[in-house]
């Protein structure tokens, strides 16, 4: 079954959602719209209006291009990386400038390490 804009669409805000650690009926709640309007967006039965995208961004804290951020290449790897990509992101995004570089040095010797660990050893 092909997925359309609309399955794509309500599948990555569920997945925001999700992240945020929010249900339907909550969302729904900060929205201002009613719980099956949600569930009908999430489940891509219907489409919102830009001005309802720009409501849930606003309820998400994310911006709607991250509605937006899907690949079908690969349906079965790219969502779960992008859910923990999102997590990532959503994590860093009300923190100030310092913080998040202080975390992008850490992530960045964390993986410097890791590399250096899985390296096959080379005897000398």
């Amino acid at each position: 079954m092909k997925k359309t804009i609309g399955n794509l669409l309500g599948s990555r805000i569920a997945s925001i959602r999700k992240i945020r650690d929010l249900n339907q009926a909550e969302l729904a709640e900060l929205v201002n719209t009613a719980t099956e309007t949600i569930f009908r967006i999430e489940r891509g039965f219907s489409v919102p209006s830009i001005k309802t995208l720009e409501k849930i961004g606003h309820a998400l804290q994310a911006p709607i291009k991250e509605f937006f951020t899907f690949d079908t290449s690969h349906p079965n790897r790219i969502p779960n990386r992008q859910n923990e990509l999102t997590k990532v992101v959503v994590l860093l995004q009300n923190k100030n400038r310092a913080d998040i570089k202080l975390g992008h040095q850490i992530l960045q010797t964390l993986f410097e390490q890791l590399n250096h660990r899985n390296r096959p050893s080379q005897k000398r």
